[in-house]
């Protein structure tokens, strides 16, 4: 096992981001925005969502992180927010577990206003013509060209992804809606896409699994995986690295994150972790343990460079580390 608390990096946090921190209480998901100037998280419990403005440069020793400035977003329609992604630098999409999926467009950075009450430019409540969004948990924007934007979203409870295509910019239309993925579905609890769109991958919080599927070809209820990613013990929170190469995993249940490794240009079988790195110390993580499903972390994300892997849970609201230590670490960590 890598000691990834070696490879955390220090944050220089200004004073007006830091008095936001503290009031987190419970996070979830975690994501860059896709210009590296944002970060969102959840306050989950407080039903808001914060978005901190980050600048990411090169110091001595690798990845420098400053946080600068946070804007607090509260709403009616923000119930349980979990998942978060971009559709662009100023437009994010929310998953609400105990509501629907929420579109917003936020404000400018640097205004000065720092809490901001907003009403979503569109509300996805349904999933084809008879079928509601349920426990919307964690979503990915699976393509956005300014036009339109697709978003996959995991509806936990339902043990489903479906697909949602909305036109972008002004309002944003009413969308198409559809069930795409349901097949060994078990509380679908993370998703992400691939830079190139090839591959998707959904984290099983009952199963303890991670499917991989083909997205070049048209996906349906009935899809099998191309590849079942096996070693964690509760999967959350997942991102593949901007090259494809690797996929990284947050197990919930332990204080590790998980790399795999794509063989021969391909995700397919069944795969152990290439490696395992601790990225929560004792005390943290046993705080966070109220159950087996706890104490470990939750949201994951990579930044646009590649070079920097972010993580959260309610115990450790915002951590970085470097990235390149999991990925060294994979040609000789017995995981």
């Amino acid at each position: 096992m890598i000691d990834g608390l070696a490879a955390r990096l220090d944050v220089q946090v200004l004073d007006a981001a830091a008095e936001a921190l503290p009031r987190l209480g419970r996070t979830e998901d975690v994501r860059f925005s896709p210009a590296n100037r944002r970060i969102a998280i959840a306050g989950y419990l407080e039903n808001s969502c914060f978005v901190f403005d980050v600048a990411i440069g090169r110091g001595g020793a690798g990845p420098a992180v400053t946080l600068t400035d946070h804007l607090e977003i509260r709403s009616s329609s923000l119930k349980e927010p979990h998942g978060f992604d971009f559709i662009d630098e100023q437009t994010l999409a929310v998953a609400n577990r105990a509501g629907d999926v929420t579109i917003f467009r936020l404000p400018a950075a640097g205004t000065g206003e720092r809490l901001h009450r907003l009403d979503p430019v569109r509300t996805i409540r349904r999933i084809g013509l008879r079928g509601k969004v349920r426990s919307p948990g964690s979503l990915c924007v699976a393509k956005a060209d300014g036009r339109r934007a697709t978003l996959y979203v995991c509806n936990n409870y339902a043990d489903l992804v479906s697909r949602h295509d909305v036109s972008a910019g002004g309002s944003f239309g009413l969308p198409r809606n559809s069930v795409l993925l349901k097949k060994g579905m078990s509380i679908p609890d993370g998703i992400a896409i691939s830079q190139d769109r090839a591959w998707l991958a959904v984290s099983n919080h009952g199963t303890g699994s991670v499917f991989i599927f083909d997205n070049t070809v048209a996906l349906s209820p009935e899809s099998e995986p191309a590849a079942i990613l096996r070693g964690t013990a509760y999967p959350h929170g997942l991102r593949f690295t901007p090259d494809g190469r690797f996929l990284v995993v947050a197990d919930a249940g332990r204080p590790v994150v998980l790399l795999y490794r794509r063989a021969a240009g391909r995700w397919q079988g069944e795969q152990e972790p290439a490696a395992v790195m601790r990225v929560l110390d004792d005390e943290t993580y046993m705080r966070g343990r109220s159950n087996p499903a706890e104490g470990g972390p939750k949201g994951l994300d990579i930044d646009a460079t590649g070079t920097i892997l972010a993580i959260t849970c309610e115990e450790r609201n915002l951590a970085f580390f470097r990235l390149e230590t999991l990925i060294a670490g994979a040609a000789s960590d017995p995981a």
